[in-house]
C-alpha cells in the first residue's frame, strides 16, 4: 500500500470517527501527493519531507508572532505527517553504519576511499 493510499484510509476513518481537524489536516496531505504523482516525481517521502518542514517552519513564525493557536495547528499537522514518514536513524546508528562499511572496505587512509 503507498503512502498516499494509507493517507486516504486514514482521512476515512477520521471522517467516521469525526475528527475534523485531522481530517482537515490528512487531506491537505491528501492533496499534495496527488498533486506531486500528476507531475510524475513519485517521491511520496520527499514530499512528506517537504510539508513537514514548512509546517515547523509555519509554527516558529508563528510563535514569533504571538499567535499560540495557529503554531499548534502547524505542529498538530507536523505531527501527522511524521507518522508516515520512515523513522529517522540516530546519530549512534549512522555512526555504526559508516564505521563498518569503511571496515568493509578498507578504506582506512584517504586515497582508499576512491575504491
Amino acid at each position: 500500500m503507498s503512502v498516499l493510499e494509507q493517507v486516504q484510509d486514514d482521512v476515512r476513518t477520521a471522517m467516521k470517527a469525526r475528527e475534523r481537524e485531522r481530517a482537515a489536516a490528512l487531506r491537505l496531505v491528501v492533496d499534495v501527493l496527488q498533486q506531486d504523482a500528476k507531475l510524475g516525481k513519485g517521491d511520496e517521502i520527499a514530499v512528506l519531507q517537504r510539508e513537514r518542514k514548512k509546517r515547523l517552519e509555519a509554527a516558529e513564525a508563528y510563535d514569533k508572532a504571538g499567535r499560540d493557536e495557529q503554531a499548534a495547528a502547524e505542529r498538530f499537522e507536523a505531527e501527522l505527517i511524521e507518522g508516515y514518514l520512515p523513522q529517522q536513524l540516530s546519530d549512534e546508528e549512522l555512526a555504526r553504519l559508516v564505521d563498518e562499511a569503511v571496515a568493509e572496505t578498507r578504506a582506512g587512509e584517504q586515497r582508499a576511499m576512491g575504491q
